[in-house]
């Protein structure tokens, strides 16, 4: 009666089966895909069907000019930065996709694509830091969240 019965105190102690994803690590990568999926249909679409017509047009129903300057606005920013998403979030993809592999090369490459994605809209206006910091939550808990699942990683 001396035999000890293992217990699950610790994560560590935990044996992982290779064909088995953590469930925090399916939850993640399920929605990092959905975000970046609806990233890419947005940037695809206002690339292909924001033409200088359409603005003229949406311009010529708002009410009053400082809604319009408002749009005028978006829609630069949005020109500037549609490519870059677009781009950045396929590479998003990609590694997440890599991390869903247990690659860790999958988990750099998507904390660096992260840092990219907040800089963007920072190349076309002046920099304010609550902005960035606001901007920032939900990617810096996705990292926290991702690096819990390190140790599942392989190089």
């Amino acid at each position: 009666m001396s035999e000890t019965v293992p217990t699950f105190e610790n994560n560590d102690n935990i044996p992982f089966d290779n064909n088995e994803r953590p469930v925090l690590l399916k939850v993640l990568c399920i929605l990092s895909w959905i975000g970046s999926g609806l990233q890419i249909f947005v940037s695809t679409l206002y690339s292909l069907f924001i033409t200088g017509a359409v603005k003229q047009k949406m311009y010529s129903i708002l009410p009053n000019q400082e809604i319009i300057d408002m749009y005028k606005d978006i829609f630069n920013l949005m020109d500037k930065t549609s490519i870059w998403y677009l781009i950045l979030y396929i590479g998003n993809v990609a590694f997440v996709y890599m991390m869903w592999n247990f690659k860790m090369m999958g988990f750099y490459g998507y904390a660096l694509i992260q840092v990219l994605i907040l800089l963007v809209p920072y190349i076309v206006n002046p920099f304010n830091f609550n902005q960035l910091l606001v901007s920032s939550i939900f990617p810096v808990i996705f990292i926290i969240l991702y690096s819990r699942n390190l140790k599942y990683f392989k190089n």
